[in-house]
């Protein structure tokens, strides 16, 4: 009798401190993964607002037309012209009005037609070529739109993510996609502005070189971000199913040694 209540003193002592041993490691890793998911949802809203502001604002191409006396900016849906700062001394640079133009726009576009069958006698001609809504512009906004309603998704599941594994792995997917996306966006936009008919604006008497505006590195720079969300992401994702790959092997219980001398009949 006294040996048998001195094997489950051992045993039950041995099973506690394996178990408290157990709970401490789960906890910690829960919190580690919690936190990685917490930065990663954090770099995905960085991204999505640099991505957001890059898309909306109207500085991917900027050319200034000395002829002109204007900076014009040209963007994916919107362009937009800036007079020069000389012939408005009264106020700032920043200060000074945009006027703006869609590139959807029915009249606009009519207007562009007309000035560049008019090209011979029209100076503005040249430079209106590059207020037309191309393929390449759809396209480049296509992929960046997609890469923002993805990055939107993205968060919804990511909020979900410490609690399942399942919306975890979906996070680390949509973000993957949205990194996708914006790249492909970028790499059509760089490469089409980089084209000669894309990247020089002719005038009446000089040819002009449009260079790449803020507004591209500000959206690279949201891409870069949103990959870095995405190694983060896939890092919680695979640890989360780790972690369910372990429970569901439950361990075997480890039974005393009887061969023990404390345990052996006197």
């Amino acid at each position: 009798m006294p040996s048998f209540l001195r094997f489950n003193q051992f045993y039950s002592t041995k099973t506690d401190t394996e178990n408290d041993a157990t709970t401490m490691s789960e906890r910690k890793t829960t919190s580690a993964q919690t936190i990685v998911i917490i930065s990663s949802l954090i770099l995905l809203i960085v991204a999505l607002g640099l991505q957001a502001g890059g898309v909306m604002s109207p500085s991917w191409q900027v050319v200034d037309i000395r002829e002109f006396r204007a900076t014009h900016h040209h963007g994916l849906w919107l362009d937009c012209t800036r007079p020069q700062l000389h012939l408005v001394k009264s106020q700032n640079k920043d200060d000074l009005p945009l006027h703006c133009t869609y590139k959807f726009d029915i009249s606009a576009t009519q207007i562009i037609d007309e000035n560049i069958e008019d090209i011979d006698q029209n100076s503005a001609a040249g430079e209106s070529e590059h207020h037309q809504f191309f393929g390449w512009h759809k396209f480049t906004l296509g992929f960046m739109l997609c890469a923002i309603v993805l990055a939107a998704l993205s968060l919804l599941c990511g909020i979900c993510a410490p609690c399942s594994s399942g919306f975890a792995v979906l996070y680390a997917i949509l973000v993957a996609f949205t990194a996708f996306t914006a790249t492909c966006g970028d790499a059509i936009f760089f490469f089409a502005a980089h084209r000669v008919d894309s990247r020089f604006v002719q005038g009446l008497v000089g040819t002009y070189e449009q260079v790449i505006g803020m507004a591209f590195y500000l959206h690279v720079a949201g891409t870069a971000i949103s990959c870095l969300a995405l190694i983060m992401a896939a890092i919680s994702a695979y640890s989360l199913l780790q972690n369910n790959e372990s429970d569901r092997h439950l361990p075997m219980r480890e039974m005393a040694p009887l061969h023990e001398p404390r345990f052996a009949r006197v």
